[in-house]
């Protein structure tokens, strides 16, 4: 991955959709018809998440919408615990790193073991996640937050 101290921090922070995969079966891919009927667009931040699975029952994120996230021009990509980036039944073939290798080397970075995407109310949201700017590093832990509009009383 890129150094993340040359970075600018406005990638880090932005309006997110969230993709919701509580329907999404055993293993299912998530899809680019997934990511379209979730709203993604140009500049966004997409968090991936809420599927009822555990281990290698996870939905994971096919390499075609990993392509897609990328063309698109996504701003920064972020899963929960209930999602694979990759299938791991998958590692012995030779594209068993193309979502990781889609994402970043089109400079978009990814988070993951995101929390709490189930709390969320809202489809569209105020994103920040921001890794503490160290020359050299590229991977470090953020404190991850998601701001929704107050609701009208």
């Amino acid at each position: 991955g890129a150094d993340l101290s040359k970075i600018p921090v406005e990638a880090f922070l932005g309006e997110a959709v969230l993709v919701d995969l509580s329907d999404k079966a055993a293993r299912e891919p998530v899809t680019v018809k997934d990511l379209e009927d979730s709203g993604v667009q140009e500049g966004d931040i997409v968090l991936i998440g809420n599927s009822r699975f555990t281990g290698d029952d996870r939905p994971y994120i096919s390499p075609e919408a990993a392509r897609w996230l990328a063309e698109a021009r996504v701003k920064m990509v972020g899963v929960d615990d209930s999602v694979h980036v990759e299938a791991p039944w998958n590692y012995e073939s030779l594209d068993k790193m193309a979502t990781h290798d889609n994402l970043l080397s089109n400079d978009i970075p990814l988070i993951e073991r995101l929390t709490n995407l189930n709390k969320l109310k809202r489809r569209r949201f105020l994103f920040i996640g921001l890794p503490v700017n160290v020359e050299g590093l590229d991977a470090f832990p953020i404190r991850a937050i998601a701001l929704e509009p107050l609701e009208e009383e």
